[in-house]
């Protein structure tokens, strides 16, 4: 396994949320490479302003190995034919892992690591339909083939990317803002008139277990670190985040506004476990806080829970929110304040 796996390493780092504004996917590999190459942790840019299949469900729906799938008024179907919105998602995915190629292959550092950013599996399958028009999700058998089919096409999305570069280290955000739904039993039927059964957290862990499993497998020269993106907000946060720390996530994204005291607790013992934070810190378009404001906002909880200073090696700063409604230029000021933030708290860990 590579040395610059995300779980080893103690420096504090930049990265971001994988949406980006326009529709000239080059123009935004200038500014992540710009502003977040290594030793930060780059992004594969995603452009949802190229209109269908550059949006979450399909872009992921893209990654369902041997499952085709078109689009519906009533949203993206699955296990038929490839629809000609299919064709254009399917085509947009690889546009994008060709121009990354040939973005990194004229660097002259050779880079290793990167961020991508796709729908968790839960939250996939409330998105997707079935042929009959039912969400995927309301159908024991194709929950159980879908899971299977995504955790093998996310991994060959990420086999290609290490064929085809010098990377090494992949983090996978898998982005689960529907997962509390699923598990209250709130996703409404595709009627719109009654909510589908809650899917029991037993399920909901063991099928986590198995997609993670194959994300994960280290029979290959590369690595895969997957970081989950939970509402922090949710009241039930918790136990979505043990239910899925059992499952084997050791990475997790944090808005600390939605955080109360028992919450930072829990985070407090994932650190000490060895988990990796991924903290948003600052808003793109608001009025940035000053380096030492922001960096003090960060180290009072911290060592409030008893952190030391030696274990903000665990945190990744990244904004609050994606960058899909900013210009390049905001997007470039606001990884450039989160920088300088970074290397004061890197400055205060080396001190410790």
């Amino acid at each position: 396994m590579p040395e610059e796996h995300l779980g080893q390493r103690t420096d504090v780092f930049v990265t971001s949320f994988c949406q980006f504004p326009g529709t000239d996917p080059l123009e935004i590999h200038e500014v992540v490479r710009g502003e977040l190459g290594e030793p930060n942790l780059a992004v594969l840019p995603q452009l949802v302003d190229r209109g269908v299949g550059a949006d979450a469900v399909g872009r992921s729906a893209t990654l369902l190995a041997d499952l085709g799938f078109d689009l519906q008024p009533h949203g993206w179907r699955v296990g038929v034919n490839d629809g000609i919105d299919a064709r254009r998602a399917r085509s947009i995915l690889r546009s994008d892992e060709n121009l990354l190629a040939d973005v990194l292959g004229a660097e002259q550092k050779p880079a290793q690591r990167i961020k991508l950013s796709v729908l968790g599996p839960w939250s996939l399958m409330a998105s997707v339909y079935l042929s009959n028009g039912e969400r995927s999700i309301s159908d024991h058998g194709a929950r159980r083939d879908i899971i299977a089919a995504y955790a093998h096409g996310v991994r060959e999305h990420v086999a290609r990317l290490a064929r085809a570069t010098t990377l090494r280290s992949f983090t996978v955000q898998l982005d689960e803002s529907l997962i509390g739904d699923v598990l209250d039993g709130t996703i409404k039927t595709s009627s719109g008139y009654r909510t589908l059964r809650s899917i029991p957290g037993s399920e909901v862990r063991s099928a986590y277990q198995e997609f993670l499993k194959v994300l994960t497998d280290e029979s290959s020269n590369f690595s895969v670190q997957p970081v989950v993106n939970l509402p922090t907000a949710d009241e039930r946060w918790i136990e979505r985040i043990d239910l899925l720390n059992q499952a084997g996530i050791t990475a997790m994204i944090v808005d600390p506004h939605g955080l109360n005291h028992r919450k930072w607790e829990r985070i407090a013992g994932f650190v000490e476990g060895a988990g990796q934070i991924f903290l948003q810190v600052l808003t793109p378009r608001l009025s940035a806080p000053g380096v030492v404001e922001a960096v003090h906002s960060i180290l009072r909880p911290w060592h409030q829970l008893g952190l030391s200073d030696a274990q903000l090696g665990s945190l990744t700063l990244m904004p609050r929110g994606d960058f899909s409604a900013c210009s390049s230029s905001e997007a470039v000021d606001t990884l450039q304040k989160l920088s300088t933030y970074a290397q004061a708290l890197e400055q205060t860990r080396v001190d410790a």
